[in-house]
């Protein structure tokens, strides 16, 4: 007889470790760590968390957003992302009010969170169910990048949770939880991706579908070109609006005027 497993969060371990990572844009990353790094040893103190930010030059693959790392003991790591989500929605809410088209509004909404590529299976659940229902009970929406994706790092997943700020942190509680059970979780605690190449993507993923282009259609046969001069072309060189002021006079014979 096979007992099925409880989606209760009372029988996980509170002490389980959980490796998690949190993308955010380079303005966010400054304020999580504070001047001096004040910010981040304050959270450090009042929680048992390993949280490291990258460098400015580590960025995610195919992204201009950097990498918090997140390690922590389960009952503990949502203290982390609770902290990780105030700094971006309040940063995020600052630039908007003085550059409303420094930052689009939908990135102030959104968690992106990278996860092991196992514990997405689980996410979204047998014909996603599991994804559906935390859409619906939570009231956000939740995008998983999947496998064949372009930019996809192997081993690892991208969760956008979008919503209220409440909203989305209840979602990532369930998210967590997900993740806690997975005793195949394997999340690579390194910062520093390797330089992904064009062609090292299209290798794994294949071309993205923006590069595939239709065959050009045959040209039409216009008959021969216009006599306009001497050899049937017309020397003269056309004003362009660039060059100069006014047009350029007919030539009267000789070599066409240079351009340098």
């Amino acid at each position: 007889m096979v007992v099925p497993q409880s989606n209760s969060k009372d029988d996980l371990n509170p002490n389980k470790k959980i490796t998690l990572k949190v993308l955010v844009p380079g303005t966010v990353a400054g304020s999580i760590i504070g001047k001096g790094g004040e910010a981040i040893k304050e959270l450090k103190s009042k929680i048992d968390a390993l949280v490291r930010v990258s460098n400015r030059d580590e960025i995610f693959p195919f992204t201009d957003e950097r990498i918090v790392l997140i390690v922590a003991p389960y009952n503990c790591v949502m203290e982390a992302v609770k902290f990780v989500h105030t700094k971006l929605r309040t940063t995020l809410s600052e630039e908007k009010g003085k550059s409303p088209k420094k930052r689009g509004i939908n990135r102030l909404k959104e968690m992106k969170l990278i996860v092991a590529d196992t514990s997405a299976g689980k996410i979204i659940g047998k014909k996603g169910e599991t994804v559906k229902k935390i859409q619906e009970e939570k009231e956000v929406k939740l995008v998983l990048t999947s496998k064949g994706s372009w930019g996809v790092v192997p081993g690892e997943r991208v969760v956008t949770v979008s919503g209220e700020e409440d909203n989305v942190n209840s979602a990532i509680e369930e998210i967590l939880a997900v993740v806690a059970k997975d005793p195949h979780a394997r999340l690579d605690k390194s910062l520093v991706y390797p330089q992904y190449s064009m062609f090292d993507n299209f290798l794994y993923h294949g071309p993205p579908d923006c590069l595939y282009r239709a065959p050009p259609s045959p040209r039409k046969n216009m008959g021969p070109p216009p006599r306009c001069g001497r050899g049937g072309f017309d020397i003269t060189p056309r004003y362009d609006g660039y060059q100069s002021e006014q047009p350029f006079p007919r030539a009267r014979g000789g070599p066409p005027p240079r351009f340098y």
